[in-house]
């Protein structure tokens, strides 16, 4: 079975991105889940408290990027883990040809 564009393309990312599982667990985890969540979150925080600053906001934001940081290397754990998975039946189909 011939690999089509799209998969063909996917192989050939996903074949640098996983020499670096360091890197894009760091990505996923830190900078697309834990990031964001945590900046949300005090947002609310914030507004909650009519923008006054406290010690107990930066507690919670660094409580908050804990908690997302956990929760988002689990994810990208998963996520990494699937694509591998894809990434192997993918270099099946090649070597099969």
């Amino acid at each position: 079975m011939k690999l089509d564009e799209k998969q063909s393309n996917y192989y050939k990312k996903w074949e640098s991105i996983r020499n670096n599982k360091l890197k894009y667990l760091f990505k996923k985890a830190m900078l697309d889940y834990a990031l964001p969540f945590s900046i949300f979150m005090t947002i609310f925080e914030l507004i909650d408290s009519r923008f006054i600053f406290s010690y107990k906001i930066l507690t919670d934001f660094l409580i908050l990027f804990l908690i997302g940081s956990v929760l988002g290397t689990i994810v990208a754990l998963i996520s990494f883990r699937i694509s591998e998975k894809k990434h192997i039946k993918f270099k099946g189909n090649l070597h099969n040809e």
